[in-house]
């Protein structure tokens, strides 16, 4: 667990119930038996996957607060790759996902992510090569680009399915996202990064406003 993904954990804990890896998330049988396979299977192939079966390895939700499942994005989720998946139809029976706000952000973040997951394990691994075929040079996003970024990309896609697949309420956060503390617009990593006393209470309205509650 990271620094701010501890600090949004701390300060929900403040608001709310916390659990841990009691929400169920996506696994292959639930996509293969499900109504979006095929939808699945061409966001896989669209991203470069060359497995003729499709490979999910997730991991449960970031965060269980108030029995819902919530992911926080740091710069690492937000790429070309990313956007790809964003224009799924499927998102259309998501309405509460922010897709325009996500797909913005993935545009304009783009540089950050590149500082941050341009080397190492951060571009590529033998697993995800694996997935979706040998990396470009590191930092180099002509040709294959990053696999790893491919592989995160899908994985979140697949995990945004989980209210339909599963009946799941799922939400994500942005770090770039803002939220209104004391008559001011803070940004979610301003936020995480230097707390107030109204950052338990701003965070929880944002979380529960997307889980539409």
């Amino acid at each position: 667990m990271g620094e701010m993904q501890n600090t949004l954990e701390r300060l929900l804990g403040i608001a709310g119930r916390l659990s841990r890896k009691t929400l169920p998330f996506p696994r292959v049988n639930d996509v293969v038996s499900s109504g979006f396979k095929t939808e699945v299977e061409r966001v896989y192939r669209g991203l470069g996957g060359v497995l003729p079966s499709l490979p999910l390895n997730l991991r449960s939700g970031d965060i269980e607060f108030d029995g819902v499942a919530i992911e926080l994005d740091e710069c690492l989720h937000f790429n070309r790759y990313r956007s790809m998946t964003l224009t799924s139809a499927i998102y259309a029976e998501l309405p509460r996902f922010p897709k325009d706000a996500y797909t913005r952000h993935c545009f304009e973040r783009e540089e950050s992510c590149l500082r941050a997951g341009s080397y190492g394990g951060k571009w590529s691994n033998a697993s995800c090569e694996t997935q979706f075929g040998p990396a470009s040079p590191p930092g180099q996003l002509l040709g294959n680009g990053s696999p790893r970024w491919k592989q995160r990309a899908f994985y979140d896609f697949v995990k945004d399915l989980s209210p339909l697949l599963l009946g799941v309420t799922m939400v994500r956060v942005a770090v770039w996202e803002t939220v209104m503390e004391s008559g001011r617009s803070r940004t979610v990593e301003e936020v995480l990064t230097a707390p107030s006393v109204a950052s338990s209470a701003s965070l929880a309205a944002l979380i529960k406003a997307r889980a539409g509650r």
